[in-house]
């Protein structure tokens, strides 16, 4: 996607154009890969583990180009210091007065549901509530519209920060006014707009309770909400922000309004919803191959792999990069049956990574892409990169049910099964991950730790048929 270019002479971005992935992640994406944010990739996913930094690492997409108005609410004026304060203002989209529940803006009973996909750093999310919303507000008075504002936070840290605090806003029965306060103070992606200090400084300015506001923050269920919101815009293939859907039509950007308008009017005279557009697949290495929970290949194979996996341990990476497309051809010939077993022995963060692979195998979701993911994601022991916020996120990018996975990694069984076989893996004499073993039938015929050779693996595999 095109970089967001705030010069008011800028005919505008390209939305077909690709913007340079960041150095960090270009170093570990696959090449050519064009950034945005739902495309799913080891390297990219292992980055949003690895820093913590959001959900994805595309940008904003808004046909139409220009400048973001200069907001009448605002906390800071775009290109003003993060913490500098210009206090609260009148709503720039005039909803006081209007009817809302949480993030649905209008009546629930309107003939018309306007739902818009954004990300609170997005400036051209911005001009879409500073700029569209206000057009309108009369079709919103008069019940034939309701806007639900759906997040689909992808920028990075801010962005969640942002949503979540719009969240709690909601608490307290502010959200739209949140919601315009948020999107007037931004200053630039991830530079302290958004920061938690600022935020409370927002709140305050739209009349919040600082003591539950900031409480509320802390919670992991607003995050999830956000999370889950941004899971559902995966799964219906939002790819760009402001994304916003009518009727089962979709409009990229800011929309052209007479259309805009033209599509709400039609769908309140009793138009047909159109089919809107489908998902695009994600790049799963595993798509083709017969897997059922954390076991791949047919349970009458000749070889059973199985592969004893500590996803702190750096050496996890060879796992997915270069033992698993030799695992992969041998699956679909039907040589070898591959197990996907516990070693979880460096600490904490290697539980809470081996209850995320069983926690997606709960749900049906793609565990062997997930234990790819974490494999390549390994930093050593105590590093940060496993923790349930950052699985929840990762979570999200895949475009699972984030509350089950949510419920699921809170779920004490889970960590006790890991506990369980980590405990049988000590027993049999494995000490550290990973560990491959080769097995026919119950005889293991050859087990490789440490610096794992990936040539003498596929050998012994061979040679076990």
């Amino acid at each position: 996607m095109a970089p967001v270019n705030d010069d008011s002479t800028d005919p505008g971005p390209d939305p077909a154009a690709a913007h340079p992935l960041p150095d960090d992640i270009a170093a570990v994406a696959p090449a050519g890969r064009p950034s945005r944010p739902p495309a799913i990739a080891l390297g990219a996913l292992a980055v949003v583990l690895a820093f913590g930094a959001g959900i994805g690492v595309g940008r904003v997409t808004a046909p139409g180009g220009g400048a973001v108005a200069s907001p009448s609410l605002a906390v800071a004026s775009p290109g003003a210091s993060p913490g500098t304060s210009a206090g609260p203002g009148p709503s720039p989209t005039g909803i006081a007065a209007l009817p809302s529940e949480g993030n649905r803006l209008g009546r629930a009973d309107a003939k018309v549901v306007v739902e818009y996909w954004a990300d609170y750093q997005c400036p051209f999310c911005a001009r879409f509530a500073q700029q569209v919303l206000p057009q309108l507000l009369s079709r919103i008075e008069d019940g034939t519209v309701a806007v639900v504002h759906r997040d689909y936070a992808f920028l990075g840290e801010e962005s969640l920060d942002a949503a979540v605090a719009v969240r709690c806003a909601g608490r307290e029965a502010r959200y739209w006014a949140m919601h315009d306060a948020v999107y007037a103070g931004q200053v630039g992606e991830n530079q302290g707009a958004f920061a938690r200090p600022r935020l409370a400084q927002i709140a305050a300015a739209v009349g919040l309770d600082a003591t539950a506001f900031a409480a509320c923050m802390d919670e992991r269920e607003p995050l999830v909400d956000v999370l889950d919101d941004t899971s559902a815009g995966v799964r219906a293939g939002i790819e760009s922000t402001p994304t916003t859907d009518v009727n089962g039509n979709r409009f990229l950007g800011v929309p052209d309004m007479p259309a805009f308008l033209a599509t709400i009017d039609a769908a309140a005279a009793g138009a047909t919803p159109a089919p809107l557009p489908t998902a695009q697949p994600p790049a799963d290495p595993w798509t083709g191959i017969a897997t059922s929970a954390r076991e791949a290949g047919d349970t009458t194979a000749p070889v059973t792999v199985e592969l004893w996996m500590d996803y702190q341990a750096t050496g996890s990476a060879v796992i997915a990069n270069d033992l698993g497309p030799e695992l992969r051809t041998r699956i679909t010939a039907g040589d070898i049956r591959v197990v996907q077993r516990d070693l979880a022995a460096l600490g904490e963060e290697s539980v809470v990574a081996a209850s995320a692979v069983r926690c997606v195998a709960s749900q049906d979701g793609p565990t062997w892409f997930t234990h790819d993911v974490l494999a390549v994601s390994a930093r050593g022991q105590g590093a940060g990169i496993y923790t349930p916020t950052s699985i929840l996120r990762f979570g999200a990018r895949l475009g699972l049910d984030v509350r089950a996975l949510s419920d699921c990694m809170d779920d004490p069984a889970i960590a006790s099964a890991v506990a369980a076989e980590t405990a049988e893996g000590t027993a049999a004499g494995l000490t550290a991950g990973p560990v491959v073993i080769v097995r026919t039938a119950s005889t293991e015929v050859a087990r490789f730790s440490g610096q794992l050779d990936v040539a003498a693996i596929t050998a012994a595999i061979d040679g076990a048929r």
